[in-house]
């Protein structure tokens, strides 16, 4: 990529992440039909109490299969291993005898709801699979918090299941004894967590993983997937086309207009709910390549996109755009990602700065008290900041 200019290109920050293949997707899928299973087995076999530790790892599934859709966020082997210790414990808890059976399958329970609360955390998370020094104190609080308060509340929803019954309830003591294994185990995974993740060989180690799993699509065939479901959807709130970065396809010379267009769609996304720009895409959604062919290669196409970001949006604006320029049916096609600014953003033209928002598939230039008001509404948090300059 050249370095023609200090302003960083962030062409390849939206393809970092992996995406979820449909057989990862699917495997999700049948471990979470299989934990609902044993959760109406046991109930079915009055074996309630055993079968329970399958409803957080159910929650844990749903929340990977809705949250973990398209990037994988979650590491699925840590999945695979929730699941596979929770079929251990039910069946050590139907078939084990003895307090040191008991002892290490309530702290198996532990670990169970410890990781649980790992794959939540980790729904909070940018992106996997690192996990940056300053966020690990925080991932392990909230993990081990997840796990007692899913401890609470599936031992209060048997003890009140147990009395409708009319089945004895834990005594006391009995309960405290399991809260303690349970605390145990949680801080166990918890433990070994903070050892995983401060370990280089073992960070290295899993993000190979995630790089070349065979479960997960390199970023060309997700982003061919992207543009197919942008064009299929057509322009609304959060899509929109333009056949060219900056040629004028009626004179084929390069035009500011065509510029501006551009920039002003990408403010508009950023100071309303985020969206897509398809580059490369006629009106009517069909593929005409992006004018690749006005720039000596496609790297100071991209080069030339950033710096017009960098002077007329702001460098303090791009971690919240992306982009990739990808072959699409033959044709590039560049594909910008914007997310919702968290303060307001102007296009600068010179001394002039326009306030610009989306309404329905336009972009809308608002002006005097229409700015204020929505700004008011909008960046409430930020207000007094903007106002401060």
């Amino acid at each position: 990529m050249p370095e023609e200019t200090g302003v960083p290109v962030y062409e390849d920050t939206y393809s970092i992440g992996k995406y979820v293949s449909r057989f990862l997707y699917s495997s999700y899928a049948v471990m979470l039909l299989l934990s609902i299973v044993i959760l109406l087995v046991g109930i079915l076999f009055g074996k309630f109490r055993e079968a329970f530790i399958s409803v957080p790892v159910i929650l844990a599934l749903l929340n990977v299969l809705f949250f973990d859709r398209k990037t994988v966020h979650i590491p699925p082997l840590m999945v695979f291993i929730t699941v596979w210790l929770m079929i251990l414990v039910v069946i050590g808890r139907l078939y084990g005898n003895g307090d040191t059976s008991n002892f290490a399958l309530d702290s198996l329970i532990g670990v169970v709801l410890g990781l649980v609360g790992l794959i939540f955390a980790y729904s909070f998370l940018p992106a996997v699979p690192t996990v940056s020094k300053e966020r690990l104190f925080r991932v392990v609080f909230v993990s081990f918090s997840i796990a007692l308060s899913l401890f609470t509340t599936l031992q209060t929803a048997q003890y009140f299941i147990s009395l409708a019954l009319e089945i004895p309830t834990r005594t006391i003591e009995a309960t405290m004894n399991l809260l303690l294994s349970v605390m145990f185990g949680a801080a166990v995974i918890s433990i070994l967590f903070c050892i995983g993740r401060s370990s280089p060989r073992l960070g290295r180690a899993v993000t190979k993983y995630l790089m070349t799993s065979d479960t997960i699509l390199g970023p060309d065939e997700h982003e061919k997937a992207e543009i197919e479901r942008a064009i299929h959807g057509g322009e609304n709130e959060k899509v929109e086309y333009k056949s060219t970065l900056r040629v004028n396809l009626s004179t084929g010379e390069k035009d500011e207009k065509i510029e501006r267009a551009v920039l002003k769609t990408l403010v508009a996304f950023l100071n309303s709910r985020g969206g897509t720009l398809l580059i490369g895409i006629a009106d009517d959604g069909s593929v005409i390549g992006v004018d690749d062919w006005s720039f000596e290669n496609r790297d100071k196409l991209s080069l030339h996109l950033t710096n017009l970001m960098a002077e007329h949006i702001g460098n303090e604006f791009l971690p919240f755009i992306t982009f990739r320029l990808s072959n699409y049916k033959e044709k590039w096609i560049m594909r910008i990602v914007c997310r919702k600014s968290d303060s307001p953003v102007f296009l600068k033209e010179g001394k002039q700065e326009s306030f610009i928002v989306r309404s329905g598939p336009s972009s809308v230039e608002l002006h005097g008290m229409d700015t204020l008001n929505y700004v008011e509404n909008r960046f409430k948090k930020r207000r007094g900041k903007l106002f401060k300059k």
